[in-house]
Formats: structure tokens, sequence, C-alpha cells
């Protein structure tokens, strides 16, 4: 090798070097989620109490593997959180009545959860059936991007299982479905159904009972979203 060959070698191995570290990937979140938003920050999908009812919203996190620990983190809740054969079973000593539901419906959201101990006792989501409002909306979260057709997701204790789901913008309707939950009041049942927004940018998904006497909305939700091309 010649010296100029043999210099150009010389540099060119602390470049290979530097490029060589090995790397680590956090779990990724539910399917049903934006899975990063930046280079070290993950999007997770929490639930939070206000005025007595429920909502899933999404929160921005440090990349982690301990996905279900830093969603816990997200909602104020330093827990330390392990998973096996479905059940999470969260270290939160002297927790609230609020503390346990938002933590229950926090991790079971995660498909490899199933139920949750706390405390010594094991509980999933039907526990607080007669705690939550009549409809509540799974996917997509408050303040998360979707693309302009989507699924929206959630349960429901309505008369004849009916719910109406709708989309605004600019103020204004521009979709509507009726949806027929898995089961009617006083169960409550699943429903799934799919949205297409005409136009991008920030919109509302709306869904409600519609009043057996004259179709007016009953147990309103308001779900702010943004749509993305």
């Amino acid at each position: 090798m010649n010296r100029r060959a043999f210099a150009c070698a010389l540099i060119a191995l602390p470049l290979a070097a530097a490029g060589c570290g090995g790397s680590s990937s956090s779990q990724p979140p539910p399917a049903t989620l934006p899975t990063t938003t930046a280079a070290k920050l993950m999007v997770l999908t929490v639930y939070r109490l206000s005025d007595g009812n429920l909502s899933a919203e999404t929160v921005e996190v440090p990349a982690t593997q301990a996905v279900a620990g830093a969603a816990l983190k997200a909602l104020g809740l330093d827990a330390t959180v392990t998973i096996s054969d479905g059940t999470a079973t969260v270290d939160l000593p002297g927790a609230t009545d609020e503390q346990i539901e938002e933590a229950v419906f926090t991790l079971t959201h995660f498909p490899t959860v199933q139920r949750v101990a706390i405390g010594g006792k094991t509980y999933t989501r039907s526990d607080f059936d007669g705690r939550v409002q009549p409809i509540l909306v799974d996917t997509p979260a408050a303040h998360a991007r979707v693309a302009k057709t989507f699924h929206v997701g959630g349960t429901a204790s309505v008369f004849e299982a009916t719910v109406v789901v709708e989309l605004e913008q600019g103020g204004k309707p521009v979709a509507h479905v009726t949806a027929t939950a898995s089961e009617g009041a006083p169960g409550r049942g699943s429903f799934d159904t799919t949205l297409t927004a005409p136009g991008t940018g920030p919109a509302t998904v709306v869904a409600y009972a519609p009043s057996a006497e004259d179709g007016s909305p009953q147990h309103e939700v308001r779900v702010p979203i943004v749509i993305t091309p």
C-alpha cells in the first residue's frame, strides 16, 4: 500500500468505528397510536379523570423500554410496573380510587395487559362500569394525529346500543355514521366505525346517543384531533 492509500485508510477507520455503535429500540406503543413525533420521543395514550369523566388523550414521553411505567408517570404516578401473563402489577401504595381507575384504563390500553393488580387487589375495566360515563371513546385519543380515513372505537352503555359518530371541521359536521355497540344499556358494549375527512387540519370527533324521543344528542363526547395528509 502506498503512503497516500495508507493515510486514507487511517482517516476512514475512526469514521467507520463511529457508525458501528449498538442501538436499542423502545417497545412500540399500541398499533392504534402514532409511534414517534421526534427522534427521542414516543406518543402514548393515557386516561385522565376530569369532573368525574374519564377520557383518553395522547402524551409525548421520552422513548423508553419501560413503556407502562412511562404512561403512569405521565399521569403523575411514579410507580414500578411488572407485566406477566396479562397482569400488570403496580407498586402504588396509598393509591386513591381515582388513581386506580386512571391506572387500570391506561395500562389495559396496551394489548398485553388484561388486568391490573394494585394494593393486593386485581382490577379490570368492567369493575368501573358504574363509574364511567355512558360513552367512552378509546380511539382516537384527544389530540391524536390521524389519517383522513380513520377508526373511531370505544365502549357505550346507551339505549338500544346506538351510537352516532360525527366529524366536525371548521365548526360544521362533515361526516356522519351510526354505530351499534355490542351490547345496549344497562350493559356496556364496544363499538367501532370508520370516518373519512374531506380535508386535513384540526377536527373534532363527536359521539352521542340519540334521544328516543326526538333524536337529540345524549351523553355527548367531543374529542379534538388533527387530520394529517
